[in-house]
């Protein structure tokens, strides 16, 4: 279950203690949770509201992670790996360049982060220490682990183009040029990542994702060299490589490959947000098998929604349905787990304590689920 926010105390009045109990009573045996060490961004979900108008007397991080460990939850503590505005605005040259040679504008609320800046990298692990060594987590659970891309738009219409294509910043350039033997031709930004993409596209796919892989192992030998065996878990983009007519984008676009990030993510959660992708729930086989044939030996788990995103103002007229029910909650977690999924993630408990609150019958679907 992910827990970012603080509703279940600040607008839903339960303490530490009642909330993991009551998480536990659903059948949770992991919750994905926010911090206030190394707090998670506002996204498509405001928080700040609430928080601003809510009690004081919510609990401290450690104090709700004692909560939930008492309970039997596993807790794994989440951070937004590149995508943290606050961290980014102290390092400026990482803001990433696209293939057109434009610096990155984001969309909405989503500012991305150029993942080959070590100093940004290093300010972020060192955030990572200390959530490991105050709140003495099970996990850590990395989103946001991948170059720039607002994966929400990416509905089956969606066509990509060289606005979609990061980071082509000089240090990306440069690095490429020096680890690969490239002779890059000179000129403006635009120029050289055509070169690159025209002449040395499946190298540049290659060296990208060997990127991630490296800012993965870094963040996990930092981590579990202060608590051997934390856990780490990946939040990665679901496409399977057929979509899109086989453009790849948890490869090409985000530089994602999930066969060379198994060798230290010991499980893989895939963002199978069917309300945000307009996709049907058929789609979680192809994509749970593509995740399963890259990384067979590691623990997959579904994301489901519970609520609706993404309706109304710049997202408006994309087809999106505009309602989770509960029936369509229940099909897409039975979809999920006859896909071969090993197990579901709930994003998130407020909406099913609201659902519940509006008379709803969400939170029992989750307890059949989990109950069997």
């Amino acid at each position: 279950m992910k827990v970012y926010d603080l509703q279940w105390c600040a607008t839903y009045g339960m303490d530490a203690a009642g909330a993991a109990g009551a998480l536990a009573e659903d059948g949770v045996d992991t919750v994905l949770v926010g911090n206030r060490i190394d707090p998670l961004p506002t996204s498509g979900v405001d928080q700040e509201g609430y928080l601003a108008a809510g009690p004081a007397t919510c609990p401290d991080d450690r104090a709700w992670a004692d909560a939930m460990r008492a309970a039997g939850l596993a807790v794994y503590q989440t951070t937004a790996t590149f995508f943290d505005p606050a961290v980014l605005a102290e390092f400026p040259d990482a803001r990433p360049i696209d293939a057109a040679g434009n610096p990155d504008r984001g969309f909405a609320w989503y500012r991305g982060v150029c993942p080959t800046h070590q100093g940004y990298l290093a300010a972020k692990i060192e955030r990572l220490r200390r959530v490991v060594a105050e709140l003495q987590p099970d996990g850590l659970f990395l989103s946001f682990t991948r170059f720039p891309g607002f994966w929400e738009n990416w509905l089956p219409d969606y066509a990509f183009s060289d606005a979609d294509r990061f980071c082509f910043c000089p240090r990306c350039r440069t690095r490429f040029a020096a680890d690969s033997g490239v002779d890059l031709p000179g000129g403006g930004t635009a120029d050289e990542a055509r070169f690159i993409l025209d002449r040395y596209g499946p190298q540049w796919t290659a060296w990208r994702c060997a990127r991630i892989v490296e800012a993965v192992d870094k963040i996990a030998a930092a981590v579990q060299a202060d608590r051997p065996g934390l856990a780490v878990m990946l939040n990665t983009l679901a496409f399977p490589a057929t979509d899109f007519d086989g453009l790849d984008p948890r490869r090409e676009i985000a530089a994602q490959d999930l066969s060379l990030l198994a060798a230290t993510v010991d499980r893989f959660e895939l963002m199978t947000y069917l309300q945000i992708l307009a996709r049907p729930a058929a789609w979680l086989a192809p994509a749970v098998a593509d995740a399963r044939r890259l990384a067979p030996d590691r623990l997959l788990l579904c994301t489901l929604q519970v609520a609706p995103l993404y309706t109304e103002g710049v997202h408006a007229g994309r087809g999106r349905a505009p309602a989770v029910t509960a029936e369509d909650l229940n099909r897409a977690a039975r979809a999920a787990l006859a896909a071969g999924a090993d197990g579901l993630v709930f994003y998130h408990w407020t909406d099913i304590l609201a659902d519940e609150a509006a008379g709803g019958g969400k939170r029992a679907v989750l307890r059949k689920l989990t109950r069997g």
